[in-house]
């Protein structure tokens, strides 16, 4: 497998690219940390599991090669679409592959997982094994029942994982060490084919791309190399989230409005008016929303909820054999919810404060001054909070409330 020759964009080098290549700048830290503020990864992955789903689609009733085998492929079952199993996975501390493929080889029946790693180096072999798959059986009904019946010599066996047939996935493939490189046989690696614009074009705000490509001279590039198309499909998710770190209001962060596309686009052409590339454009709007962060952070600082874990702890455990329950949420989400009391009271005095705030000071002076004033309520909040959450699992003891 070629690191370059058979793949251009994996040797393209220019000045544009923060580290001086394509390949550095898809790894570079700044730009996965504020690419991912803006949901880049998690866009991707969403976008990669339609992907495969529409391909797992035509599966049924064909034959497929599943690790040098030939496999006819009977029936397959979604399993990233049915939540309650993902949460029964979870508390029991199980593997969760995306699909249970069912099929028949030359020795007979067969079951295995398939899960889709748009990313291949962060496939573990564990995720798809037979063994972890025969664990997950055992939940009960709410994966059988999906499964239907089986061949009573039905062999389970380690599954496969679906990656996208570009460039980065072969470069993965060819790497021997280190922690990019990817630790799971490569026979257990099928590969789907993918373009540039037939993988990015339905995911949101990908319209913004050509601002910084063209900018960089890539534009036409872009259009064809996926991994070109998704470096800067990261800095339009960086640039979506600068833009929320300047308009979202300091009292409500995690309420943070939906990011408005025409505004976006404007500000980063203004900026493409004095940047030299497209990750420059990024570099000019993260210092200039970082004083807004400042902010923030000073806001969120006087506003949390003057709790203790410990203290906390004492009067969750205490109401929980008050009740004789055996079921009880969360620390943190009993936490989080006083939190939304406190934060509420705030915001009922002062609004939610959007940014930029000219007279900051004062304002977090009387921020502080009125989150002292609310500390002697905060023992009647605890208990009361405490008490409904134990009566809604009382209520309905298999909701999707988080258990310790």
């Amino acid at each position: 497998m070629s690191r370059s020759g058979s793949y251009p964009d994996l040797s393209l080098k220019s000045p544009v690219f923060p580290g001086g290549s394509l390949l550095a700048a898809v790894f570079d830290r700044d730009l996965m940390r504020l690419s991912d503020r803006g949901g880049a990864s998690g866009l991707i992955g969403d976008r990669w599991s339609d992907v495969c789903a529409g391909f797992m689609d035509t599966w049924p009733e064909s034959t497929v090669e599943v690790v040098g085998e030939p496999v006819t492929i009977e029936r397959i079952v979604r399993l990233d679409a049915v939540p309650a199993i993902a949460r029964t996975a979870s508390r029991k501390k199980l593997q969760n592959p995306d699909y249970i493929v069912v099929g028949r080889d030359e020795a007979g029946p067969i079951l295995f997982a398939a899960d889709a790693k748009f990313s291949v180096e962060t496939a573990g072999a564990s995720q798809v094994s037979g063994e972890a798959l025969a664990a997950l059986l055992e939940i009960g009904p709410v994966l059988t029942g999906l499964i239907g019946e089986l061949d009573a010599d039905v062999r389970i066996q380690d599954g496969i994982f679906l990656s996208p047939d570009y460039s980065l996935t072969h470069y993965m493939m060819s790497r021997k060490r280190g922690y990019r490189s990817v630790s799971v046989d490569i026979g257990h690696i099928n590969l789907l084919p993918v373009t540039a614009l037939g993988f990015l074009k339905p995911v949101k705000a990908s319209t913004l791309i050509p601002i910084y490509a063209d900018i960089d001279g890539y534009g036409m590039e872009a259009r064809s190399s996926l991994l070109l198309a998704l470096y800067y499909f990261r800095l339009v998710r960086a640039g979506i989230a600068c833009w929320l770190d300047e308009v979202a209001p300091l009292l409500v962060p995690k309420q943070k409005p939906e990011p408005d596309l025409f505004a976006i686009d404007g500000r980063a052409r203004e900026l493409a008016e004095t940047a030299t590339s497209g990750w420059e454009i990024i570099r000019q709007w993260d210092e200039r929303a970082e004083s807004v962060r400042a902010q923030r952070e000073a806001v969120n600082e006087v506003t949390s909820v003057p709790l203790v874990n410990r203290e906390l702890r004492a009067a969750l455990d205490a109401a929980v054999a008050e009740a004789g329950m055996t079921e009880a949420p969360s620390l943190n989400k009993v936490r989080r919810r006083i939190g939304s009391w406190f934060r509420d009271q705030l915001i009922a005095d002062f609004g939610p404060i959007a940014p930029p705030v000219a007279n900051f000071p004062m304002i977090l002076q009387q921020l502080g001054a009125r989150a002292e004033e609310l500390r002697p309520d905060l023992e009647r909040v605890t208990r009361e909070t405490i008490a409904d959450m134990l009566a809604e699992i009382r209520a309905a003891p298999n909701s999707e409330l988080e258990v310790m």
